[in-house]
């Protein structure tokens, strides 16, 4: 978890070392162990050092290699350096830091390079012999990378704010983003600024005098299948692959930590490190636990599900309570280092969890994020059974799902029957803002200005109606990972209080493993995600192995939110309405608004927390043009 900058005058204009001084020192929160610049000619490049692994307490970045003129900065966990060593012909070794493997593997493959790497890493590489620098970021955007493009100029960084004050970038307003965050719609590449981006994950970009080129050095094969003998195979290779996940994301030099939600993914990670311990396959002495649990009621939260894990041996837990804080306290201090509005009202509770771990001195969290996505969440197999005719198979995997879960059997098939129907039928008579909501909340002409319809038809994506198999419903999901947004907004969290998360779920060659398997051993007797279930056999509590859904974590929201802060919630809306009148249904907003202060609470609640949020981030920033 640490920052890089990077700036490159195309025009091969001199680099004036304050500008990218202060780029780097503005990111200054992200990494306190150590900091350096370099400038030459066109090209300056700037680092701020957090430590986490062995390798990087010796680290010093950005780094020159004399003999070849390279120097790289990076943000980045290598996670495959036994492999590389071998490949490259380098020893792997403690006084051997991350960025000489990769330094070491542009030189032999160039572009190609992010091919070989596994982990999680940004980077930025400058060439002076050949003037091209070269850009990369991980398979599924665990490390975060923002950059600007124009013909004189390319800026990248680790967070916007480094953006903010370079005289050649203008702040401008992102309308069509405002669009996009109101209408609850994932764009992972645009920002609220305009012309700044994000790199899309697996994605690289070389940057000449005058030229650009983006690639995308990675994705999942829609066509990757495997096929073992047995069952007890598929879990003796998930275990392996699984294991080793979890494993290289342990290489720290300092206090390890796990989120632990009482769900199957967090506790899966929780109880498999665990296990390692128990057979000596790792030296970590304890295992500390992160939880939040409900203050008022233990028994109507998660508590007791995370009490079945944190009961073991070694383990030591935190428990943080969710649902005593304001969503609107330390707002302000919090979009201070978002940079720009976020969708997840988790994030304040994340502010309190990451203090609590900063507190415990604690670098490095394990979490379970990516994990629905990985290991095929869902029933989406009941819709392919049906279109395959599988009759028998399809009332049997019905009549077992409705026995876990005690929902009612004919429901669901009138749910198969619906999602069948053509959608050309379905939306007979159906507006477009009938069947897609967020318009709604769209101030008229605004709409119109930024066409949201055009938008909707671009990004608006709807998986039941493009998708006949689990397989090619597993593919959307895993491409259109919706915790991305996720990722990048508690990367900003976790990097002020010097926390490094890590994601064993978001490995390479699990995701490539769990999506190859054959549906059989993705949903199986009723139970989605079969695979992991079964194979935590002996290793996790089976009343969490077994759980066949996670409590919803809404009501803590709306309770938070909207009780606690009905009258600030009604001051933005309607008193600081001018803020967000061009943007915004006031009319729509507010009586949404007025619904909740009677105690009628629907599905809005969101769009009540996106408007407060716009309200107040507009009051909040500074641009070079008027919004």
């Amino acid at each position: 978890m640490s920052a890089i900058t990077a700036i490159f005058y195309r025009t091969g204009k001199n680099i004036e070392p304050e500008i990218i001084d202060q780029m780097t020192t503005k990111l200054s929160h992200r990494g306190p162990d150590d900091s350096g610049v370099w400038c030459e000619g066109p090209m300056g490049l700037g680092h701020q050092m957090l430590w986490t692994t062995p390798e990087s307490v010796n680290e010093k970045l950005p780094f020159f290699e004399e003999d070849t003129g390279l120097v790289i900065t990076a943000d980045a966990r290598i996670d495959n350096r036994n492999e590389l060593s071998k490949l490259l012909g380098v020893e792997d070794h403690d006084n051997i830091p991350d960025t000489y493997f990769i330094l070491r593997a542009y030189e032999k493959w160039k572009e190609k390079c992010p091919e070989y790497l596994l982990g999680d890493f940004a980077f930025v590489i400058w060439d002076p012999n050949d003037e091209t620098l070269f850009c990369a970021r991980d398979h599924m955007g665990v490390k975060p990378f923002y950059y600007y493009l124009s013909d004189n100029l390319f800026v990248c960084a680790s967070e916007l704010k480094a953006f903010f004050d370079i005289p050649q970038i203008k702040l401008k307003l992102n309308e069509e983003k405002i669009g996009l965050f109101l209408m609850e719609i994932e764009d992972n590449k645009s920002t609220f600024y305009k012309n700044i981006y994000s790199l899309t994950p697996a994605h690289s970009v070389i940057i000449t005098k005058d030229q650009n080129k983006f690639r995308k050095y990675w994705e999942l094969d829609p066509d990757l299948e495997i096929s073992l003998n047995s069952e007890d195979e598929y879990i003796a290779t998930f275990l392996k692959i699984f294991e080793e996940s979890i494993n290289c994301r342990l290489r720290s030099e300092f206090s390890i930590g796990f989120d632990l939600s009482g769900g199957l993914d967090s506790s899966s990670i929780v109880c498999m490190v665990k296990h390692l311990i128990t057979k000596q396959a790792i030296k970590l002495k304890k295992i500390n636990t992160f939880s939040f649990v409900s203050s008022k009621s233990k028994n109507n939260s998660e508590y007791n599900y995370i009490k079945k894990v944190t009961n073991m041996d070694n383990i030591v837990p935190n428990f943080i309570p969710n649902d005593t804080i304001g969503l609107l306290k330390d707002f302000k201090t919090i979009l201070d280092y978002q940079d720009q509005p976020f969708y997840s009202p988790f994030l304040v509770n994340m502010w309190n969890l990451c203090k609590k771990i900063h507190e415990n001195e604690v670098r490095i969290q394990l979490r379970g994020t990516g994990g629905d996505a990985v290991i095929s969440y869902g029933t989406f197999y009941f819709r392919e059974l049906a279109v395959n005719f599988k009759w028998i198979k399809l009332m049997n995997e019905i009549r077992n799902y409705s026995k876990i879960t005690k929902s009612n059997s004919f429901q669901i098939i009138l749910d198969i029957i619906f999602s069948l129907i053509p959608d050309k039928i379905k939306n007979l008579g159906t507006s477009n803002k009938e069947r897609r909501p967020g318009t709604t909340i769209l101030e008229k002409e605004f709409a119109k200005k930024i066409d949201a319809e055009q938008i909707l038809n671009r990004l608006f994506w709807e998986p039941v109606s493009e998708a006949n198999s689990y397989k090619k419903y597993h593919h959307f999901i895993i491409n259109r990972f919706s915790d991305l947004y996720e990722l990048e907004e508690m990367d900003n969290i976790f990097a002020k209080h010097n926390i490094e998360p890590r994601y064993p779920f978001l490995e390479k060659r699990l995701i490539e493993f769990c999506y190859s398997l054959p549906t059989d051993m993705k949903v199986k007797f009723g139970w989605s995600r079969y695979i992991l279930r079964i194979a935590m056999d002996g290793i996790l509590p089976q009343e969490i192995q077994w759980r066949p859904f996670k409590a919803e974590a809404n009501n803590i929201y709306q309770n938070n939110f909207l009780i606690n802060e009905k009258k600030e919630i009604e001051r933005i809306i309607n008193e600081k309405s001018e803020i967000i009148a061009n943007y915004v249904n006031l009319e729509k907003i507010q009586t949404i608004q007025k619904k909740f202060n009677q105690g009628i609470y629907n599905n809005n609640l969101l769009y009540i927390w996106l408007v407060t949020q716009l309200s107040l981030w507009l009051q909040y920033i500074k641009l070079d043009d008027e919004y």
